[in-house]
């Protein structure tokens, strides 16, 4: 969104005609609207773009599950493709990209029906979270080690002064 035009929640309540005809020239048919005071700003857009924005979303998914459902392009292409999109997939075993890819498909669609992208992005950010671990030796073979003993009672902080 960093290439988005930018306009301000007066300017929409303000001049609206103005900011209709920046949001119709802008690229991305989309305006960022600073809210002052607000925790986040808002985007603006049309009813057209926000419908074709959804298309997009379905059509990947849908090609998504049918590369998942042929085997000979799942075993052969897809773990060459996949970290393309997110390479820390890299640091994966073979068995966990593959179970990555499932798990974002039904989990896509999950979310097209609660029509929320929040938890694809949290799988998105779980796996990731994964993989980093994966690629840290050190953490790994900690997060892998038995734990052998208690380490004991945590003292209790001193007393604030």
């Amino acid at each position: 969104m960093g290439d988005m035009q930018e306009v301000t929640f007066t300017d929409l309540l303000q001049r609206p005609t103005e900011t209709i005809d920046k949001l119709k020239a802008s690229r991305r048919r989309a305006l960022r609207v600073h809210r002052r005071g607000a925790e986040d700003d808002l985007v603006l857009t049309t009813a057209s773009r926000s419908a074709q924005d959804d298309q997009l979303v379905e059509v990947a998914t849908r090609l998504l599950r049918a590369i998942m459902s042929d085997p000979v392009v799942r075993s052969s292409h897809l773990l060459d493709l996949v970290p393309q999109v997110f390479p820390w997939l890299r640091f994966l075993p073979s068995n966990d990209r593959i179970e990555f890819v499932r798990e974002l498909i039904a989990v896509m669609d999950a979310s097209n029906d609660v029509d929320s992208p929040a938890p694809v992005l949290q799988l998105i950010t779980e796996w990731k979270n994964t993989a980093q671990i994966y690629a840290d030796p050190e953490l790994l073979a900690n997060l892998r080690s038995e734990v052998i003993d208690d380490a004991g009672a945590v003292p209790a902080p001193p007393p604030e002064s």
